[in-house]
């Protein structure tokens, strides 16, 4: 996370895997983000004011901690796309794991809209064989494959999955590039 938002901060692009497409996804959750810590900003500033000297410094060393979380993690899910090449769709989600799809699996691709409580690599519990895979509850990208296929949770027995719900921050673009990809014409 410190080396995404050193990166971030001094502006150096990301680089990708050779002949990797990146699909950008979270800008929703990152701007929720940049609003709480704007407004703690501006609220630790105030709280600040009213402090004794003493316990001034114990505040500021929170704030920079608090800070620090929260633009690394805005970098961190900015600088972890999405990535697909001709052999995999690699779904991210910063610090809360990601799913490997071979290609040649992948069925259809539709953008949809609609919430899967939680974030993360999970299931999605009133569905049976589908899994989110989302940094939050949002998802836009719907993901049939051709055949089951077992993923591993954090927790319990892998599941046998027929659908994946994600997110991408352009669903229609990503759905068409995701779509092409089947039959090797995947480019940006």
């Amino acid at each position: 996370m410190l080396r995404d938002l050193r990166d971030w901060a001094a502006r150096r692009p990301m680089t990708l895997p050779e002949g990797q497409l990146p699909i950008p996804h979270s800008s929703d959750v990152r701007m929720i983000v940049w609003a709480f810590a704007g407004t703690d900003l501006v609220t630790g500033l105030v709280i600040d004011a009213v402090l004794p000297p003493a316990g001034r410094a114990i505040h500021l060393l929170w704030m920079v901690f608090s800070l620090v979380l929260s633009l690394g993690f805005c970098a961190m899910t900015a600088r972890a796309p999405h990535l697909l090449d001709d052999r995999n769709l690699r779904l991210r989600t910063g610090p809360f794991r990601e799913l490997t799809i071979p290609v040649e699996a992948l069925g259809s691709v539709r953008v949809t809209h609609g919430a899967t409580r939680g974030y993360g690599l999970r299931g999605v519990p009133d569905e049976d064989g589908a899994v989110a895979c989302t940094v939050g509850s949002a998802r836009n990208l719907v993901i049939d494959l051709e055949e089951p296929m077992p993923i591993r949770m954090r927790k319990g027995e892998p599941v046998l999955c027929r659908r994946i719900y994600a997110t991408a921050d352009h669903p229609g673009e990503a759905a068409r590039l995701i779509s092409r990809s089947r039959t090797g014409r995947a480019k940006p």
